[in-house]
């Protein structure tokens, strides 16, 4: 753990920046479609501030992938196809307290008053470091409540930045890129080479 820490942290501190630096500005996106009380439109830019994340973060993962088979065929490293995976669980290490501390608020939310401000104050924690999804948790409701009510949520955003990760890493580490493997040739073009 140590080594891969030593290897990866600024790894992990950059993803994390990066998901800060998103988190305010997919919370400005989201918080100027809610004032227009348009649950369409705020739902559309969340999802795409949600993307520009996951982009940012299969770019970064991708990076270290690459040069980390540079160092694997040298005899440098061992190859863990996981890392990608474990990088992005070391840099939303935020974002499982999040998930854990309103998990335990959550149950006695309702009746009492402790339980009460410690959601509250998570809720608007969430606004500075998952904003990307704030449009998405406070425009689309379950049973007649908003996303970000409900302690399953905190964890499910974290998802899609581990999936990411993980693809990323492998991708960069087998030299493809995502594009390449929807990459069309026309049989005109497949012909001349």
């Amino acid at each position: 753990m140590k080594d891969f820490l030593h290897n990866y942290s600024y790894s992990a501190v950059k993803m994390f920046v990066n998901q800060f630096a998103i988190s305010i500005f997919g919370s400005m996106l989201a918080m100027a479609t809610t004032a227009a009380e348009n649950n369409t439109l705020s739902i559309i830019v969340s999802v795409l501030s949600v993307v520009f994340y996951l982009f940012l973060i299969y770019t970064l993962t991708w990076e270290i992938g690459a040069k980390d088979r540079i160092s694997v065929d040298i005899g440098k490293k061992k190859y863990r196809p996981h890392t990608g995976l474990l990088i992005s669980a070391v840099a939303n290490i935020p974002n499982f307290v999040i998930a854990l501390v309103y998990s335990i608020g959550y149950p006695f939310m309702e009746n009492h008053k402790w339980a009460g401000s410690v959601c509250a104050v998570v809720k608007m924690i969430t606004i500075f470091l998952e904003g990307m999804y704030l449009g998405i948790t406070t425009s689309v409701s379950v049973a007649g409540q908003q996303l970000n009510y409900y302690w399953w949520t905190y964890f499910i955003i974290t998802i899609p930045a581990l999936l990411i990760a993980w693809i990323a890493y492998y991708l960069g580490y087998r030299n493809k890129k995502f594009t390449t493997l929807f990459d069309y040739k026309s049989p005109d073009k497949a012909n001349k080479k």
